[in-house]
């Protein structure tokens, strides 16, 4: 493998798992980490020291400047905020010739209806990348193990505390609990039903530690639009499917506190003669919070010094049917490892983001080795990816897979930290 990679906001918390990757395992010649923050980013390449690594700055918000950065490359990684997902795919278009993998989930239907530009421009990227192909890939792996499939239900377990964040982040958990917004849905014999509410659709789920048992809630995630687009959920027959979420109490408390104070139904709040948005007053607090602490470039060790746990996402599935005629279920769980970084000084919501930045790295490089071969814009569900090949690749960094119950074996409690 070799040729030139671009890795767009490649010193981000989620995409800086994906150039460390990309460090140890790839064979690419000459990887750029494409960045408006060069403090960052050069910082994170000294961490690497690898020669094949170089910096350049890039604007987000110009399309042409885009194209700059990306004219010669052979693949691109985008992991810019989803506001600039146009410029970015108006950017492949013009270069052309591009291989890669698209960190955005947001507005599917635009960014879907590209694909035929794209595939006659020379461009196969691989749309809503990132922790989604983990949660997928879960999916199809509880499928093959029934015979009919009933249920699917996928959770996110996210365990940080609400100061461990970024602002996209925060962004997204905010969305999530938005109670105007229709985007959280699940499918039900063969229909979409959404705008359900925040916080419904309740379901106690046990996670491995360090979360455990917990309540968990729908969310505003694409697996029941995308998942029934598997061959595998049209021929498993799957009826229903949804995904929930678990957060930290202090998330809970935040979220439940913007509900109960109707920060989400008012206009404004006025301060000494300003309107101010009450959300957008505590979501700015938030990252600022957050932003103070990704400040800190510190042993992995030192990260979390408030905490016995280690801040976390754990991804699972849940998959309901029958075998031989007779109901079962498989539960899988998805751990990320600790620490990433080998060690060095590195970030709490770089480590963190590990969980997200590895699949982009993976699925880059299945792509480039042929493993997966789609022209135009694709998502994980009909891309031909081998969940097996992924969760191998996956635990070969760290990962670990835990199938605590499979129609082949016993159930047993979730593994220990």
């Amino acid at each position: 493998m070799t040729d030139k990679t671009v890795v767009l906001g490649g010193s981000g918390a989620m995409t800086s798992g994906c150039v460390y990757d990309l460090h140890k395992t790839s064979d690419f010649d000459e990887i750029v980490v494409a960045d408006a923050d060069e403090d960052n980013a050069r910082r994170l390449i000294e961490t690497l020291d690898d020669d094949r690594f170089r910096f350049e700055s890039v604007d987000a918000t110009d399309a042409d400047d885009i194209a700059g950065v990306l004219e010669g490359a052979d693949y691109v990684v985008n992991g810019l905020p989803y506001q600039f997902e146009e410029n970015v795919l108006d950017a492949m278009a013009q270069v052309g010739d591009l291989t890669g993998v698209d960190l955005n989930a947001f507005d599917f239907d635009d960014v879907l209806s590209r694909s035929e530009e794209f595939a006659e421009a020379g461009n196969s990227l691989w749309f809503a990348n990132g922790g989604l192909v983990s949660t997928i890939a879960l999916g199809m792996a509880g499928c093959e193990t029934l015979d009919d499939v009933e249920d699917v239900n996928f959770y996110w377990g996210m365990w940080r505390l609400l100061t461990q964040t970024t602002p996209g982040l925060t962004d997204t958990v905010t969305y999530e609990h938005d109670p105007n917004v229709d985007e959280r849905a699940k499918w039900v014999d063969g229909e979409v039903v959404d705008d359900l509410p925040a916080f419904s659709e309740e379901r106690i789920f046990e996670f491995p530690d360090p979360i455990g048992e917990e309540s968990t809630y729908v969310i505003s995630h694409p697996e029941p639009i995308t998942f029934p687009e598997a061959p595998v959920a049209q021929e498993k027959d799957v009826d229903t499917i949804i995904t929930r979420g678990a957060w930290h109490d202090e998330w809970k408390e935040y979220e439940r506190t913007l509900h109960a104070s109707g920060a989400f139904e008012t206009e404004g709040v006025d301060v000494d003669g300003t309107t101010v948005d009450p959300v957008e007053v505590m979501q700015n607090q938030v990252k600022a919070e957050g932003q103070a602490r990704e400040s800190e470039w510190q042993p992995p060790e030192e990260l979390s010094p408030e905490t016995e746990w280690t801040p976390q996402t754990i991804l699972s599935a849940e998959v309901t049917g029958s075998v031989d005629g007779h109901e079962d279920e498989t539960v899988l769980h998805f751990e990320q490892p600790f620490p990433f970084f080998d060690g060095k000084e590195i970030t709490l919501m770089r480590e963190y983001g590990c969980y997200v930045g590895v699949p982009l790295s993976v699925t880059l490089q299945l792509m480039a080795d042929g493993a997966v071969d789609e022209d135009g814009i694709f998502i994980t569900e009909t891309s031909g990816l081998d969940a097996d090949r992924y969760f191998e690749e996956m635990e070969a960094r760290g990962f670990t897979l835990i199938e605590e119950r499979t129609p082949d074996t016993e159930a047993t409690a979730p593994t220990q930290d």
